[in-house]
């Protein structure tokens, strides 16, 4: 019987063939950066949305990043890790300090405002690499820790200023971004409601629709696949099976309720995961060494994905599961490692099957109707009727939790609409309140179906405009005869 061995890292390449390896990193990259300047500078300048300067600010956006990391990790590493002269100089030329830069250029919504930009940038090289001792010994993407920083403190900022929308988008798409928009529908939603508002599916293979600067386009991301896969520069096992195991479970789940092929892939060329799944899942630092691990992470990758996009707030699910499973390399590798024993490599395979089934049909079960006109995110509370006056108190779901709700109904006209609590994001709910868009709702509430959402808040105002539909149709078929 083989005995294998485990011995600890960290493992590196010689510094000749780590310099290779980012060369053909960033002209792999080229491509999607011509793309962002394309799709959200071009285009909205040739439909006169933005001036010259709207024009170059997604490639000012990718720049400053990319120049500010290198800064940061040279002022880290003179003053943090007390590097200098010679020392300094090989440090910084083997640092490749721009990368995590360029990424967060490229992740970011283009409405993010520079100052956080510049904030974020600092904090993905200062806690994302240099705490640890620089490259190669971080075990979290720099990248991902600035985004996740900035989207996390900044979420209501950046949509107040327009999200991840371009000019020309602002103006020509009313819905919240794709998966975003998953969030808002009845069910598991229909092609005319999760795909339709955008185009078709070829507007989301080829990136022309409303996302980060860098990441929507997945037929990009495919060539920059193959071309790093040629110059054997990334993990492709981990793309392969984190794609895979996100495509067959929604495939399963979209069958199960009567949805064809277009069901799995709108999840998959969503929310940047063809980005994450190709650039930033396969850092070779914060990755799985072994093969059968880096089998293994993609499944886990997907596996938690789907979790995240059915099961929270926060449907893109790409960049908190990396996060997440960034924590968990060393525990894969072992799994990896002891995968090569037949009996467990079988009770693994068993296990991760019967995982993949509870998963399946536990969002199944959550998101079946049987045709009932059942909206899951409303809930009645209250109800009560004084005179004529029908008295609600009802919830629905937004962005952050539920949005409790006073809804007084007279003659089958909303008299009042109050909030009574919520969880939304303070800097999203002021854009609703400076909108009065309450009021807007009690004066449009013959034309709901029609009435536009707000921009920069869609999920919330989205979900009030539901909280009223459904009161309404709750007061309608008790109170409407």
């Amino acid at each position: 019987m083989k005995e294998y061995h485990e011995q600890t890292g960290p493992f590196c390449r010689d510094q000749d063939s780590t310099t290779k390896m980012m060369f053909h990193l960033v002209i792999a990259l080229l491509p999607i950066v011509l793309f962002s300047f394309y799709k959200n500078g071009l285009v909205p300048y040739q439909h006169h949305k933005v001036g010259l300067y709207g024009l170059f600010h997604p490639l000012l956006f990718i720049l400053i990043p990319t120049v500010v990391t290198y800064l940061t990790e040279w002022v880290g590493a003179r003053l943090l890790l007390q590097k200098k002269g010679l020392e300094l100089k090989d440090y910084m030329r083997h640092s490749y300090a721009l990368i995590p830069g360029l990424f967060l250029g490229l992740i970011l919504p283009l409405n993010t405002p520079i100052p956080i930009l510049l904030f974020g940038s600092v904090l993905a090289t200062l806690i994302g690499k240099l705490v640890y001792g620089g490259f190669g010994n971080n075990i979290f993407n720099p990248a991902l820790i600035g985004r996740l920083f900035i989207i996390t403190t900044y979420a209501g900022v950046i949509a107040s200023q327009g999200g991840y929308f371009n000019a020309y988008e602002l103006d020509t798409i009313s819905q919240a971004t794709p998966l975003s928009n998953l969030t808002t529908i009845e069910g598991i939603g229909s092609y005319e409601t999760l795909v339709a508002p955008y185009g078709t599916l070829w507007n989301f293979f080829t990136g022309m629709i409303p996302g980060a600067v860098g990441e929507t386009s997945a037929l990009l991301c495919l060539f920059a696949f193959l071309y790093l896969v040629w110059k054997k520069v990334i993990k492709w096992k981990i793309s392969i099976c984190y794609i895979g195991t996100v495509f067959l479970l929604t495939a399963l789940i979209g069958c199960l309720n009567g949805l064809t092929l277009w069901y799995p892939m709108f999840q998959i060329l969503s929310g940047g995961l063809f980005f994450g799944a190709i650039f930033m899942a396969t850092d070779p630092v914060t990755s799985p060494v072994t093969k059968q691990g880096q089998i293994l992470y993609g499944i886990f990758l997907g596996i938690l994905t789907v979790i995240l996009r059915y099961f929270t707030s926060y449907p893109e699910g790409v960049l908190t599961s990396i996060l997440t499973m960034n924590l968990f390399v060393f525990i894969i590798d072992k799994l990896g490692i002891q995968s090569k024993n037949k009996e467990k490599s079988l009770l693994l395979f068993a296990s991760i099957v019967i995982i993949m089934g509870i998963l399946v049909y536990q969002i199944n079960t959550l998101y079946s109707y049987h045709g009932e006109k059942v909206d899951p995110n409303f809930s009645l509370i209250e109800e009560h009727q004084v005179g004529k006056k029908v008295i609600y108190k009802v919830s629905q779901k937004g962005n952050g939790g539920p949005i409790l709700c006073e809804v007084v109904i007279q003659n089958g006209k909303i008299e009042k609409l109050e909030v009574l609590e919520h969880n939304e994001t303070p800097s999203y709910y002021s854009i609703i309140e400076k909108e009065n868009y309450l009021n807007t709702l009690i004066k449009e509430q013959m034309h709901l179906p029609e009435l536009d959402t707000v921009s920069g808040a869609t999920i919330s105002s989205n979900a009030l405009k539901k909280l009223v539909l459904n009161t309404l149709q709750e007061y309608e078929e008790h109170y409407g005869k």
